[in-house]
């Protein structure tokens, strides 16, 4: 590149820092701008990795993330989502897929500077034409500077990245890593953070409790160690051998965004109506006060308000401020999780049928990454769209078993009883053979399974077996699905109850708390987009889509 247009690109950068740093709002289409570069740079070259059994010529579904960053094929990686002597296959976007060889790999701590090395090189191993995103510098990253995460993340389990949005809190911590707000969880591990030029200046390593708490290897450790990570080679010991770093030339100009430290406040509210029309919801569920959020709608000179359905029972209100307004069911919407209430008072605002007319269609590809505003009755919560399309098959919401099983001679057989889980308590026990549930027989895998998916926390099911020559059959109480060790796992309000089987969603980056949905969200531009529905994960918040809202409160039209 000529020094010419280096110089050209450095006095935009300095031109583009200035009219930021100048602004004391954000302006939404700008924030959008940021997420929509990355996508439009990087989205093609985020890669789904995974193991490849070169005896059965099969994919291990177990996969982690990545990037190409160059024509010849080299994705980075992080050095614990790779084994040395494994065989991989990147997938793009678009669904193809590349065998790759694995290169160098350092899972090292330097003893002398306390840094430690996360750090693996793949390469395609064959030939072929692939997108690229760009290297940065993680030198020239400043605090609050905007950044954009896309990768994929484990538990969602999706063949196309999800995207979010944050700011950089510290450029390095004592261990060297990157610390950014953009979430990750399981399967996120060595995807790519872009800056808001597009350019990969970090990778997903690990993370903490906290929702801030998200570490990233610095894209700088893999331009010092680019020839060694080159050779094939598990190191064991601080490779001697570096590289230069180089200098980023739009170091200068790199922009530190104050208001992304309070984002949440810093975006202005679509307008004092739409913001009234997310109102608290208190009712007994199975005797116990349970608390959510609903969308207050305004219908034929009637109050009603939509929430979740599997947090509203009996004897359900609606408080708004001081006042306290009792309710009828007037319909239950299974399905979709939802819940209509008839108000036996009135409230102010609430959303006409004309919001719901004239909504964009959410489940369009060019909602990825558009700005997203959840109001709550106190305050509102910043988002972007992570997926635009979703469906999810019930699976995790199903009540715990807590044994799997595993098809041998034509029969299903316990393979695992977890300690303390239901199956245990009734002392089911490994090689115990599972021939019916509730009196339904169960002969193939996809029967064990899908019988064991109808049930929710809490219900009581027989369970027919046969150990050695006896049959009997255990009665047992399914139960919540017990919450992991990871620290991905143990967020601040956790999951939902209810996070799937669901026929139309989107996604986004909101930590919406399981009893804040129910609540609506709209973009920028004030447009109604849906409801939340579920905290699905760390770093995942699901949605109704207005069509299907629409659908659901078209009887009262």
């Amino acid at each position: 590149m000529s020094r010419k247009i280096v110089l050209l690109m450095l006095l935009a950068g300095l031109f583009f820092s200035f009219n930021w740093a100048s602004g004391q709002n954000p302006e939404p289409h700008l924030l959008k701008g940021f997420v929509d570069d990355a996508i439009q740079k990087g989205y093609a070259a985020s890669v789904r990795i995974c193991v490849y059994d070169t005896v059965r010529k099969m994919n291990i579904p177990s996969y982690f993330s990545g990037v190409v960053v160059s024509k010849e094929g080299h994705i980075l990686t992080v050095a614990h989502g790779v084994q040395a002597g494994k065989k991989y296959v990147a997938i793009f976007p678009d669904g193809k897929e590349v065998q790759t060889v694995t290169l160098g790999r350092m899972a090292l701590k330097d003893s002398n500077s306390r840094e430690r090395h996360d750090l693996a090189m793949l390469k395609i191993d064959e030939p072929g034409e692939w997108p690229v995103a760009q290297m940065g510098w993680s030198s020239s990253l400043k605090v609050n500077m905007p950044c954009i995460s896309i990768s994929y993340p484990a538990l969602l389990n999706r063949t196309l990245p999800t995207v979010r949005f944050g700011r950089i809190l510290r450029v390095s911590n004592r261990e060297g890593f990157v610390h950014s707000t953009c979430k990750m969880e399981p399967g996120d591990s060595g995807g790519p953070l872009f800056d808001y030029m597009g350019r990969v200046i970090a990778l997903h390593s690990s993370c903490g409790r906290h929702e801030d708490e998200n570490f990233e290897v610095p894209i700088d450790s893999f331009r010092k160690y680019w020839s060694v990570l080159n050779t094939p080679e598990d190191y064991k010991s601080i490779p001697e051998q570096v590289d230069e770093i180089g200098v980023d030339p739009f170091s200068e100009g790199i922009i530190s965004l104050s208001y992304l430290e309070n984002l949440n406040q810093s975006v202005p509210q679509p307008s004092q109506e739409q913001a009234g029309s997310s109102v608290k919801v208190t009712s007994l569920v199975k005797e116990k006060q349970v608390n959510t959020l609903g969308t207050l709608f305004h219908i034929n000179s009637k109050n009603y308000v939509v929430s979740k359905n599997s947090l509203v029972g009996a004897d359900a209100k609606i408080i708004s401020g001081d006042n306290m307004i009792l309710t009828d069911i007037v319909h239950k919407d299974a399905a979709n999780d939802l819940v209509i209430l008839q108000l036996k008072g009135e409230l102010p605002g609430g959303l006409t049928p004309n919001h719901l007319t004239a909504v964009p269609d959410s489940m369009e590809i060019n909602s990825l990454g558009k700005l997203m505003i959840s109001p709550l009755p106190q305050g509102k919560k910043v988002s972007i769209v992570s997926i635009s399309h979703l469906t999810l098959p019930r699976r995790l919401s199903a009540g715990y078993f807590g044994a799997s099983a595993q098809f041998r001679n034509e029969k299903i057989i316990l393979n695992r009883v977890a300690p303390k889980s239901p199956a245990d308590s009734v002392r089911l026990k490994i090689g115990d053979q599972i021939t019916g549930i509730n009196g339904r027989p169960i002969s193939r895998p996809e029967e064990f399974g899908g019988e064991l998916s109808k049930y929710n926390p809490g219900d009581s099911i027989s369970v027919e077996c046969v150990r050695a020559d006896s049959i009997f059959t255990a009665k047992l109480l399914l139960t919540l699905r017990p919450v992991g060790t990871h620290a991905a796992e143990r967020f601040d309000g956790g999951k939902s109850v209810r996070v799937d089987g669901f026929k139309k969603l989107f996604a986004h980056d909101a930590n919406i708390k399981s009893d804040e949905c129910g609540g609506p969200v709209f973009d920028a531009e004030g447009n109604f987009y849906g409801i939340n529905i579920a905290r699905f994960s760390r770093t995942t918040t699901l949605a109704i889509p207005a069509d299907v809202i629409r659908k659901t409160l078209s009887f009262l039209f």
